[in-house]
């Protein structure tokens, strides 16, 4: 339920409380009392004042009760608190339930005592009510409590955290890359720290000759041919 609405309940009810608690009452009252003088209770020399005290503090807790949410403490305690002071209200009304009235020679006394006890507790019964609200509407009322409070929280903003790179985890002993200008690269136990030395540049091909189709004698220097073991001239071996 709204601010708004709330307010206008609260209005309507100090209204019709007060209508009902104090002017209706004050109107009977001297009704009776400009009619019939002879009648007397206990609270009758003062009652109008009675009136309005207890009249005007029904009509405040009634309005204040309804200002607050349900399941609220404050609405509970003006809910006690406006039964507390109707019960109070109607044993003053009543005189306490005893009551006299004289006519000339005769006199009367009324004591309807217990039947204003039983008035007073049936009223009194609606404090269960009260407190059946209260429980009822309580968890729904915390959340409505807790909601309010987070809306009312600033929003901050998360302002980004740069965070450092994370430092390289420095060596515990000296390192072969910063030993050795070559790139490191482990092949075998003799090139541990080291990179293997680039191949050695191939040799151009030699150039292509034909193959002699003869033999020369290493004695006289004939030709012969070349499947031939034996020189043709001077018989020396090939």
């Amino acid at each position: 339920m709204k601010q708004r609405s709330r307010l206008s309940d609260a209005t309507w009810t100090a209204f019709t409380e007060a209508i009902r608690f104090v002017v209706i009452p004050l109107v009977l009252v001297d009704l009776i009392t400009r009619y019939y003088p002879q009648l007397d209770t206990a609270f009758m020399p003062n009652i109008t004042t009675y009136i309005m005290f207890f009249g005007g503090m029904i009509t405040a807790s009634s309005a204040l009760e309804v200002s607050n949410k349900p399941g609220s403490y404050r609405r509970l305690l003006f809910g006690l608190s406006t039964l507390a002071f109707v019960c109070m209200w109607i044993f003053v009304i009543l005189g306490g339930g005893i009551a006299t009235f004289a006519f000339g020679p005769y006199f009367v006394r009324f004591d309807i005592s217990k039947i204003v006890y039983i008035m007073l507790f049936a009223v009194s019964l609606k404090a269960m009510l009260v407190f059946a609200t209260f429980t009822s509407f309580r968890n729904t009322f915390e959340k409505e409590v807790k909601q309010a409070r987070a809306a009312a929280r600033p929003v901050q903003k998360r302002v980004p955290v740069k965070r450092k790179p994370a430092a390289k985890p420095r060596p515990s002993g000296p390192a072969f890359d910063s030993m050795s200008k070559v790139a490191y690269d482990v092949t075998s136990d003799e090139g541990v720290g080291s990179a293997s030395p680039p191949p050695p540049p191939e040799p151009e091909l030699a150039r292509s000759y034909k193959m002699p189709t003869y033999k020369v004698c290493p004695i006289c220097g004939a030709h012969s041919d070349v499947s031939e073991k034996v020189c043709r001239d001077c018989g020396a071996w090939f």
